[in-house]
């Protein structure tokens, strides 16, 4: 049976598309959204609220300069009353933020907000009509702005502006009434503005929900993008058959990490399977595959242990470069490989076995040279190999005296 399984990438994926056609509030998405949602939002909504409860105490301690004016026997008490309630909430606040308990943060900013307005009403309360008319527009633009810019969800900005407009109205009660037709005005436009400033952040926060569906989704097609420019890389620079790597990726590692002959000579080898058109026509071509994965994989396993690398030239043609050190000498590593490919046992048929073997050219050189050079004085040495019986090394002698 199929597995229809989605991974958990590819199920998010899909949630966030069928939100993006829905257009339904992030409080009815899938759990599994609204957490990335959430963890998404997490820095921008931090930052916000710390910003707001140290902007918030700065605007209650200024808010003085204007009872000063308005209202100047007040003046002293209110500031009590602010610094008394909204001081110690801020630093709660603030811990909350910085402990990462975004909720009850939140929670703390409604009612450090709420109190700002309580305070407000209660002194207007003591002043005259035109003033109180003031205060309560205050009060309603400052409502107003903070469902526009609070990090809140939509069902956080609705509880904030109810209980926003209730404190305020309470407060407008008592213990020092407002008249009763300014009381009537304030709850009005706070139920207006109210209203209409919910509405007006309902739909900013559909514009900020629904951006983070598109550059989730545009982020899963980048990553998807990116993920199969990388397999088109490894397929581009990789033989599809050994899984060595092929020519051209051999020249960009030969010109990463062998541009450097401080840290001994390079070495290039040119390995070439004896006989090998004999061995596909005898045996077939799917054991003539068998037997160059198998010789590809001894030549990663002799090659890694000396710091190597090796890549398949074309059809039973290998190159394999490296440093010579002290204990990998060209001949030395080039000989360990050449019999280590002549013990191989390639399986030929249900229970027959066949070996094979390699002659090897070798080169060296400390001076600069590009791989194409390296190469062509390594094939001269493997021709030699050839013509003096095949399964052996040469070392380009001649080589080693112009090369140095």
């Amino acid at each position: 049976m199929e597995d229809t399984t989605l991974s958990p990438t590819a199920e998010l994926r899909r949630m966030a598309e069928a939100e993006l056609a829905r257009s339904r509030p992030p409080a009815v998405w899938p759990e599994a959204l609204r957490t990335a949602w959430r963890q998404e939002r997490a820095p921008h909504v931090a930052g916000q609220l710390n910003f707001f409860f140290k902007i918030g105490l700065a605007l209650a301690i200024a808010s003085s300069l204007l009872d000063l004016v308005a209202i100047p026997a007040l003046v002293g008490p209110a500031l009590l009353l602010r610094l008394a309630t909204i001081g110690p909430l801020t630093a709660l606040g603030l811990w909350c933020v910085k402990t990462g308990r975004f909720g009850s943060a939140k929670a703390i900013m409604v009612l450090t907000i709420s109190l700002f307005g309580v305070s407000a009403m209660w002194v207007s309360s003591y002043a005259t009509s035109d003033v109180i008319a003031r205060y309560s527009m205050a009060i309603i633009v400052l409502m107003v702005m903070a469902l526009f810019t609070l990090p809140f969800t939509l069902g956080e900005r609705r509880r904030f502006a109810l209980v926003f407009s209730l404190a305020t109205v309470v407060a407008g009660l008592g213990p020092n009434p407002l008249p009763t037709i300014l009381l009537l005005q304030h709850m009005v436009l706070s139920a207006i503005a109210g209203l209409g400033g919910f509405a007006i952040a309902q739909r900013l926060g559909d514009y900020e929900s629904r951006e983070f569906l598109r550059s989730l989704k545009q982020r899963f097609d980048r990553e998807e993008l990116e993920q199969s420019n990388a397999l088109l890389r490894e397929l581009s620079e990789s033989d599809p058959l050994t899984g060595l790597a092929n020519r051209r990726s051999l020249e960009r590692v030969f010109d990463e990490q062998f541009s450097d002959r401080a840290a001994g000579s390079v070495v290039l080898m040119m390995i070439d399977l004896d006989h090998f058109k004999a061995f596909n026509d005898r045996h077939g071509h799917q054991a003539g595959d068998r037997c160059l994965m198998e010789v590809a994989r001894e030549l990663e396993r002799c090659l890694s242990s000396h710091g190597g690398h090796a890549a398949r030239f074309g059809g039973e043609e290998f190159v394999a470069v490296f440093l010579e050190r002290p204990a990998s000498d060209a001949a030395g590593v080039a000989e360990e490989l050449r019999a280590s490919l002549s013990r191989l046992a390639i399986p030929t048929g249900a229970s027959a076995v066949c070996g094979v073997t390699a002659s090897i050219g070798v080169v060296r050189t400390q001076r600069p040279h590009t791989m194409g050079e390296l190469i062509a004085r390594a094939d001269e040495a493997l021709y030699r190999a050839k013509q003096n019986g095949r399964n052996r090394v040469e070392v380009a002698y001649a080589a080693l005296e112009e090369l140095g």
